[in-house]
């Protein structure tokens, strides 16, 4: 299947989970999280805000702002296809829908962070395969985003199991990332180099 082909197949799979199952999956991708050196090793992360059916991160930057990190939500540059990381304090009170109907900080609110200077960043996706190759919301923000981070940044996806695949075909501008966390598991790309399937 090519990109499309899988977007389409497993959005479909998505929307088709409740509310709690969404919650309850999210929660528990939130607590193997928490547990990953990456996170514990790191002050200045940037979170997605999460659509409908994606793995839920409102708790996960409620819980990381309580606990005295930097938290950072990206603003969407359209003009430059890029994302653009800005400090939150309150998730509550500082979001509202911007572009394409996702959560980003409000204009009042935007503290602007350079993005060479974030830790972790965790990503969205419709789809992953076992490398860590990602089909995204098809923009290409986060693509062109990841480009600017410094190389020893770490680059984690938060999922559901059920967007796992067998292989996602890349180009060139398609950035993998380092871990996969699902309610299940911890997938580390780099166990599974491109030679070894």
């Amino acid at each position: 299947m090519n990109k499309e082909e899988i977007r389409k197949k497993i959005l479909k799979k998505r929307l088709s989970l409740t509310y709690e199952d969404i919650r309850d999956k999210s929660h528990q991708a939130f607590l193997t999280l928490a547990d990953t050196l990456e996170y514990i090793n790191s002050q200045n992360i940037l979170f997605y805000a999460a659509t409908r059916s994606e793995v839920q991160t409102e708790e996960m930057i409620k819980m990381s702002i309580e606990m005295g990190k930097n938290i950072f939500v990206p603003i969407i540059l359209p003009e430059s296809i890029n994302l653009a990381p800005s400090k939150i304090f309150d998730f509550d009170i500082e979001l509202e829908k911007g572009k394409k109907g996702i959560l980003e900080p409000k204009k009042e609110y935007h503290r602007l962070f350079p993005s060479e200077n974030i830790d972790l960043i965790i990503v969205p996706g419709i789809a992953f395969d076992l490398k860590g190759n990602r089909v995204g919301r098809g923009f290409g923000y986060y693509d062109n985003f990841l480009r600017k981070v410094r190389s020893s940044a770490k680059i984690i996806a938060l999922a559901f199991e059920m967007q796992i695949v067998k292989k996602i075909f890349v180009d060139k501008n398609d950035i993998p990332v380092d871990k996969i966390i699902t309610e299940k598991r911890i997938i580390n790309s780099i166990e599974y180099p491109v030679s070894s399937i």
